[in-house]
Parts: structure tokens; C-alpha cells; sequence
């Protein structure tokens, strides 16, 4: 159960962090495109799976669904969970930045 709260939190997060206030327009600008690519390259695998599952049968069997597509999470859920981290402090220390 805690495993899949993984795979609605991160992209979640990555939405929150569009908020955060940097003074910088540029670089603002920069890390919110980096974090809704981080979001769209993790969701990619599961939409791969849903969409070359033939009708009436599972995306998650890997034999006649898409079900293959969803073993890329081993090395995107780590990979895109360290992308987020490191934009989350970049985030939090660039809204803390004061103006010059």
C-alpha cells in the first residue's frame, strides 16, 4: 500500500512545487519546466501500458497486455524520485534567495 501511494505523490508533488515564489522569472521559469517534465517521463510508462492493452484484457499482465511497459518503474521511480528531491531543495533555497 505505502509502495503505490508513490506512484500518485510524486507527480502530486511535483505540481505543488510549481508554487513556490522565486524573485528570479528566469530560473522560476526553468525549474517548473523541469518539473513537469520529471512528471510527464514518470506517468509515460503507465500510459504506455494503458494504451497497448487490447480491450477487455489487463494492463498489467505482461504476456497479452502492456504490462511490460511498467517494469521501466524500476529505474524511473528512483531516478525521478531523486530529480524531484534535488529540484524540491533548489526550490526551497532559491524561494528563500531575498532580491538583489
Amino acid at each position: 500500500m505505502e509502495f503505490a501511494l508513490l506512484f500518485g505523490i510524486l507527480p502530486l508533488v511535483s505540481i505543488g512545487l510549481l508554487f513556490i515564489k522565486d524573485a528570479n522569472k528566469k530560473r522560476r521559469i526553468i525549474l517548473n519546466i523541469l518539473l513537469i517534465l520529471n512528471a510527464i517521463v514518470f506517468t509515460l510508462p503507465m500510459l504506455a501500458a494503458y494504451l497497448s492493452t487490447a480491450e477487455g484484457e489487463s494492463m498489467f499482465n505482461e504476456n497479452t497486455g502492456g504490462g511490460a511497459y511498467l517494469w521501466f518503474y524500476m529505474f524511473l521511480l528512483p531516478l525521478c524520485g531523486f530529480v524531484l528531491f534535488v529540484l524540491l531543495i533548489l526550490k526551497i533555497v532559491f524561494a528563500y534567495v531575498p532580491k538583489k
